[in-house]
């Protein structure tokens, strides 16, 4: 699939990067926009409502928008949502009310269940999400590939987590060739190895540092080393519903 390129914002981001991967950058931004983007002026579109309706978010994105202090928006939401929910449990409390035996409470808890479970499958700011990483996922090994400038911003730069780390590799297939794919993975090997090693000296620095016979030691730069480390690992910039 061709993906169209988001340069600028690829650029932006490994040029600013603070967290151990850009992608975690990328996806909490991304996902600013979309909170912000149906805690506004959206919510009166019809085509958004019948979306939320029929789609919604998932339970972490849903309780954001609730928290969000904008409640406006929200109640409209939650109103015509909540409607939607209620049709589709009719039948099930229905039953419900009819329900006596142990078994038959529990079909019943089942079927509400069943239909709890289909409401929270979809969430349209994780398919965002999703889209806009695969964008930028597409737009970096585009860069890496044609633009040597990128690729000495890359290997000075903080790198990848290794939740994003495998969905750059499957992505690398769609963008080039058989030949250059193995020196993409070649050299992203070696970057890994680097970015892991750095982190993992990091953190052992940050240990190291609360003894009693470094104290008063520099830092260097690893009072937060233990964050990096957590992060490296399990991405910090996930999709709510992965």
């Amino acid at each position: 699939m061709k993906y169209k390129l988001e340069t600028i914002p690829v650029w932006d981001a490994i040029e600013q990067q603070e967290e151990p991967c850009l992608f975690c950058f990328l996806s909490a931004e991304t996902e600013k926009r979309k909170v912000s983007f149906y805690l506004g002026n959206s919510v009166m579109n019809p085509e958004t409502r019948v979306k939320v309706n029929s789609m919604g978010f998932c339970p972490d994105h849903y309780a954001m928008l609730a928290e969000a202090g904008k409640p406006h928006g929200v109640s409209l939401m939650a109103h015509t949502r909540l409607q939607e929910t209620a049709k589709l449990l009719q039948n099930s409390l229905e039953e419900q009310n009819k329900a006596h035996s142990p078994r038959g409470v529990k079909k019943s808890a089942d079927r509400i269940n069943a239909v709890m479970d289909a409401r929270e499958q979809g969430c349209l700011i994780c398919e965002s999400m999703e889209r806009s990483l695969n964008r930028y996922l597409y737009t970096y090994i585009h860069l890496w590939h044609t633009d040597e400038s990128f690729r000495e911003t890359v290997s000075a730069s903080r790198g990848i987590c290794l939740y994003h780390y495998p969905k750059l590799l499957r992505m690398a297939p769609e963008v080039l060739s058989r030949r250059d794919l193995q020196e993409f993975c070649t050299a992203f090997s070696s970057l890994m190895q680097q970015w892991l090693k750095t982190t993992i000296d990091d953190v052992d620095w940050q240990t190291q540092r609360y003894k009693a016979e470094h104290a008063g030691k520099d830092w260097r730069g690893c009072e937060d080393a233990h964050k990096r480390a957590v992060y490296r690992e399990i991405g910090k910039g996930r999709l709510k519903d992965s």
